[in-house]
């Protein structure tokens, strides 16, 4: 950049100074563009989050009809869209959906007196009936926690569990279970890459050979958990942790805004209620 000056030293300073400036600017709106991103999905805050999220959970296991669910479902998958995260959104809703198709499956073809038949498999329709209302109940209550989860972080929801009365053991067991999920899943990570960097987990192994390399692995992964979280505790205690440490942060009561939406969205759930006794 210097080389700039070796011609007109006022064009060189000038250039010098506005390619600054435009680093700068450009720091700037990347901070910004960030800041929106991450704050996209806390209009609503936390607190209203949790409580609403129960509210509705509870609503939808106490609804007699499969229709609100379904729609409770699809409006999660258009939310996971409209905040670019139907990816994250997918690969937890997968596990739901399989735990619900086999219930219906299961109360398709026990529950029931009248039945339907399909080629050689007989179903009872009352089963059918239950299953599909049990199965939106699950799909329905698992997108409302999975939009939960993305999008709030786990530091926000631990602060708000604090807010309404939260044993303090509780709060410090779910930091220590977040935080070492956490690292023990990208540790199993990396101990799986350094096998397969030493001619672990071939394409043609036998099943008993399979089941060795994970159990290879799963002993390293327990290892390294003692050892980490001893490191840990050692680190916690030098630094003036105690068990019974209350933390001096205290969390801003509700404005009127949050006040309003949460009435509002409340009152929606409420309507939800209404509706499915009236259908």
């Amino acid at each position: 950049m210097l080389e700039w000056l070796e011609g007109d030293p006022l064009n060189g300073i000038a250039i010098t100074i506005t390619f600054f400036i435009s680093l700068v600017i450009g720091r700037h709106f990347r901070e910004k563009l960030n800041s929106q991103e991450e704050t996209r999905g806390n209009i609503i805050d936390t607190r209203l989050k949790i409580l609403l999220s129960f509210l509705l959970i509870i609503s939808i296991t106490l609804m007699k009809n499969w229709y609100i669910p379904a729609a409770v479902s699809f409006t999660g998958v258009f939310a996971a869209v409209g905040m670019r995260k139907l990816s994250t959104y997918s690969g937890k809703i997968i596990l739901p959906l399989v735990l619900g198709l086999f219930i219906l499956i299961i109360q398709a073809l026990t529950n029931g007196t009248q039945t339907v038949t399909f080629g050689p498999l007989t179903f009872y329709s009352e089963g059918i009936e239950y299953g599909v209302l049990v199965f939106s109940r699950v799909v329905a209550s698992a997108s409302v926690l999975i939009l939960l989860i993305i999008t709030t972080r786990e530091n926000e929801l631990i602060e708000s569990m604090q807010w309404f009365r939260a044993p303090p053991t509780l709060l410090q067991i779910m930091s220590f279970m977040v935080r070492y999920i956490k690292t023990f899943s990208h540790e199993g990570a990396i101990l799986k890459q350094a096998q397969q960097s030493r001619c672990g987990f071939p394409n043609k192994s036998s099943f008993l050979q399979k089941i060795r390399n994970i159990a290879a692995v799963g002993g390293l992964l327990i290892m390294r958990a003692f050892l980490r979280g001893d490191d840990v505790y050692r680190a916690m205690i030098s630094r003036g942790w105690k068990p019974d440490i209350k933390s001096g942060e205290t969390t801003a009561p509700l404005n009127r805004k949050d006040l309003f939406t949460g009435i509002v969205l409340f009152s929606g759930i409420i309507a939800l209620i209404g509706i499915d006794m009236v259908i």
